[in-house]
């Protein structure tokens, strides 16, 4: 008994398999903590798949909370759905538990909670391990104002230009409208599609407008807006009246006359008077200081349209002596001076014959001259409306058989001549400017016009269309587009600035505000484009500026005279024409002013006491790195044209290049879906 005793006693006493006990026990829990590296490794693997789960869910999800019948509610079993879907693990439970909607913001958050089973931590009774995640959509900006400002020279019309650019922005305005587009066949032509066209159950995209303004050598802001308050109809700007002068007196500045009962003809009066309608074009405002910056100028800024030279002169292209725009017969009856007092014009008539023997030929006119004591500076009303007539002309001519005061008599054995007169004559003898100047000839009522020809000419056909939401208005004044004329990009940003600035000449822009996010896309094949020459006037063809001989041009004695700055200066030291001026000098200064249109739009604006974003620009050039010919000028012009179009862009990345036709649908669709693009906040 004493030996079971002592070996009892020595098995109390042995430690010798404590530790594989011990071990035994602490297998489990340490196994259960290292596997818990990899249960809280999947864990952070979940999440991350879940995060990415939810984000996915709140950018599908977020333009429902702007329509009808929204609820909370079908938000959250949606949004669970594509949680589930995206994680796609079965072991793996995902539960949203808040949705929040914020109209104001456009934004829609989410909170959810992903539970997933574990291995090795279960062992010690964690089976399961969760983590919560949260997302919130919204759109960039709660409103967006898009303006597409699209050159429609007459290079357009080349390689297909034109039919990639009325798809191009088609497509763009699709995109931008619903949201959800696809390329369908072409009806006819099965081997082409239809460029983005609104999917099957598509739907207008809230607080999205869109705006156009195509542009040539001018902008057509409408023939509607003809009684706009905005536009110039009494003579109130200082430019109403270039070229155009009623006294044939190119020294003197009839509107300083006080005839009784005379006025001026505005613009709309000699629109009237040729029977032609206005066709909607402007001119350019003067380049007079707006504002304190050094970009600030009336045609580069949208300074409110409230009087004097902020108004816009209705485009009126005057008929001119060199042939570019024959539109009146410079000689109508209209024009004639009227039998009024002492008007009279004496003239001397010849006839001749070749021998003695032979008979004498027919009368023929030798020369003119008006009565001394002829009236000056009256008006009649016997030929046009309010007709004024001002200095005696140098020389005259009758247009009805004159009253002879003497009967043939001999200067010679072959020669005779005899002398009368007539009342109401024919002014001659005047200088070209004042043939071209002359307002009379407008009320012949046989004007010839085109889009070549005439007071309209080189006027835009398609007019501005405003802000707007009606897509069918936006795609049929796209299709509407026509290539003809030149390129100025200066007009065409202007008016865009414009569209999108609140307030008149066009309303229908917000104010500025952080909710809202206000895009120019400026397009050109070209750049921008002037018509110089030699002649009086220093231009071929009328543009928005009126003729280099209109800016700057001191000599104030003239309806066509001034201070007032539009585009090239006088250059001749005797102010009598405007030759000197070069393309590269005229187009140099509206690439300036092109950069300035730019940089106001640009800029930030200062409402409320905050400074908040002005407008962000995109730019694209097509071809306008291919040199029109292969001289050093064209190369030079090249990069003029590229850099003007990059500086013009809110960044360089914002400055697209397509080299052909077929890329413009690409690089429209991009920015397109640029400005369509949700961002994530959280």
């Amino acid at each position: 008994m004493s030996g079971f005793l002592r070996l009892a006693g020595r098995f109390g006493r042995d430690e010798s398999g404590v530790f594989a006990v011990i071990f035994g026990i602490m297998a489990i829990v340490l196994v259960a903590l290292g596997g818990a590296v990899v249960d809280y490794v999947t864990l952070e693997q979940t999440r991350s798949r879940a995060q990415t789960a939810l984000d996915a869910a709140a950018l599908a999800l977020q333009p429902e909370i702007f329509k009808a019948g929204y609820s909370d509610e079908n938000v959250r079993q949606l949004a669970e759905a594509l949680m589930i879907e995206r994680i796609g693990d079965d072991r793996i439970t995902a539960s949203v538990e808040q949705v929040t909607r914020s109209i104001d913001d456009g934004s829609l958050y989410l909170r959810a909670q992903v539970s997933m089973p574990t291995i090795f931590v279960a062992l010690v009774g964690v089976t399961s391990l969760g983590a919560r995640v949260e997302s919130e959509a919204m759109r960039k900006k709660l409103a967006l104002e898009v303006v597409m400002v699209l050159d429609n020279s007459g290079s357009m019309a080349n390689s297909g230009r034109m039919q990639a650019l009325l798809d191009a922005a088609k497509c763009a305005a699709y995109i931008l409208m619903y949201d959800a587009v696809v390329d369908v066949p072409r009806a006819g032509d099965p081997s082409k599609s239809d460029t983005c066209v609104p999917a099957n159950g598509a739907e207008l995209v809230d607080n999205v407008r869109v705006a156009l303004v195509p542009f040539t050598m001018f902008v057509n802001v409408g023939s509607g807006n003809a009684n706009a308050s905005w536009i110039d109809r009494t003579g109130a700007s200082s430019i109403h009246f270039d070229n155009f002068d009623n006294d044939d007196d190119e020294d003197r500045l009839v509107l300083s006359m006080n005839a009784p009962a005379y006025s001026f003809p505005t613009r709309q009066t000699l629109f009237a008077a040729t029977g032609e309608p206005w066709r909607g074009c402007v001119e350019a405002r003067p380049h007079s200081k707006s504002g304190t910056t050094a970009t600030e100028y009336l045609d580069t800024d949208d300074t409110p349209a409230i009087g004097g030279d902020t108004l816009f002169v209705p485009m009126f292209s005057p008929d001119s002596p060199s042939g570019n725009n024959f539109i009146a017969n410079d000689s109508p009856a209209v024009c004639d001076r009227p039998a009024v007092g002492a008007t009279r014009c004496n003239i001397v008539e010849q006839r001749t014959r070749r021998n003695t023997s032979s008979s004498w030929g027919s009368a023929t006119f030798r020369s003119g001259t008006p009565a001394s004591n002829s009236p000056v500076n009256f008006v009649s009303n016997a030929l046009y409306p309010n007709a004024f007539y001002g200095r005696v002309p140098d020389s005259c001519s009758c247009r009805i058989t004159p009253t002879y005061t003497t009967d043939w008599t001999n200067e010679s054995n072959t020669q005779q001549r005899r002398e009368g007169y007539c009342n109401t004559y024919i002014p001659t003898g005047l200088s070209a400017r004042e043939l071209q100047e002359r307002v009379c000839k407008y009320y012949g009522g046989n004007i010839s016009s085109s889009f070549s020809l005439g007071p309209n000419s080189q006027c835009t056909r398609t007019a501005i269309l405003p802000l707007t939401n009606n897509v069918t208005q936006i795609i049929n004044a796209i299709g509407a587009m026509t290539a003809e004329g030149g390129t100025n990009i200066h007009e065409g940003a202007a008016w865009g600035y414009r569209v999108l600035s609140p307030g008149e000449p066009f309303s229908q822009g917000a104010a500025y505000n952080p909710d809202v996010n206000k895009v120019m896309i400026i397009m050109t094949d070209g750049a921008n484009t002037a018509y110089a020459d030699s002649g009086m006037n220093g231009s071929s063809y009328n543009s928005a500026y009126g003729f280099p001989y209109n800016s700057m041009n001191n000599k104030a004695a003239s309806t066509s005279g001034g201070t007032i700055e539009r585009l090239g200066k006088l250059q001749s030291p005797s102010n009598t024409g405007a030759a000197g001026a070069s393309d590269v000098s005229l187009e140099t200064e509206m690439n300036a002013r092109t950069l300035q249109v730019c940089a106001n739009a640009k800029a930030n604006k200062h409402v409320g006491g905050q400074d908040l974003p002005g407008i962000d620009i995109y730019t694209i050039g097509l071809s306008t790195h291919i040199p029109a010919d292969n001289s050093a000028q064209a190369a030079l012009d090249v990069v003029a044209n590229q850099n003007m179009l990059t500086n013009c862009a809110s960044s360089p990345a914002r400055a697209r290049f397509a080299a052909t036709a077929s890329e413009l649908k690409d690089v429209f669709t991009s920015i397109a879906n640029e400005l369509t693009a949700l961002r994530l906040a959280r």
